[in-house]
């Protein structure tokens, strides 16, 4: 098999794998699965079944600890984020609360 074929069947698949990834309700997990399966043909054919289910599954774990930190690091970001500014309507409503407080002081 030359490289020109192999690289248009790495292309057709990935077209498919798109494809019927996109009539899923999780596109992104749906693509992983369909790409795994070709993958694990592949792997089949020139290794056997044990190393294959053995790459695949790594494969899997791999993806699954990116997704993770991933995640971790941008619940962090938003948690980092909070709003020091005031809203304009909670400012106005603070002073006026103060202004009252203050005239109950004085008298």
């Amino acid at each position: 098999m030359s490289v020109a074929v192999a690289a248009f069947l790495v292309v057709l698949v990935t077209l498919v794998a798109f494809a019927a990834a996109s009539f899923f309700r999780h596109t992104l997990t749906a693509f992983m699965v369909l790409v795994a399966i070709a993958v694990w043909v592949v792997l089949q054919a020139f290794v056997g079944t044990t190393h294959a289910v053995l790459a695949i599954g790594l494969l899997a774990a791999f993806a699954a600890v990116i997704h993770t930190v991933s995640d971790t690091v941008r619940l962090l970001r938003t948690a980092r984020r909070a709003d020091r500014r005031v809203p304009p309507a909670l400012a106005e409503h603070g002073e006026s609360t103060r202004r009252a407080d203050r005239s109950r002081i004085a008298a």
